[in-house]
């Protein structure tokens, strides 16, 4: 369990600092700014004068996170035993 709260935190960070580094992204470094995405909208379900209920979802992923997740995996191969050692009972 604490394992994969680690490899969670690990992936967050590396999705938030390879955003960041994607919107700042200029000049040489452009191509890390580059996305690709997609989005599902499948309209209003519910349309009441009430309440108007509608789902939807939309992904977007940058290469700079795709290099941060890969990161994000190495080091948790790295660090996860020194990290987090097993209970041993």
């Amino acid at each position: 369990m604490k394992k994969t709260l680690y490899f969670l935190l690990l992936l967050i960070c590396a999705l938030v600092i390879g955003g960041l580094l994607a919107n700042e992204a200029t000049g040489a470094f452009a191509w890390l700014g580059w996305s690709g995405g997609f989005n599902f909208n499948p309209g209003t379900f519910v349309d009441t004068d009430v309440i108007s209920l509608t789902f939807g979802l939309s992904m977007n992923i940058s290469i700079a996170q795709v290099i941060g997740i890969i990161i994000a995996i190495c080091a948790y191969i790295k660090t996860a035993p020194k990290v987090v050692p097993d209970a041993k009972k």
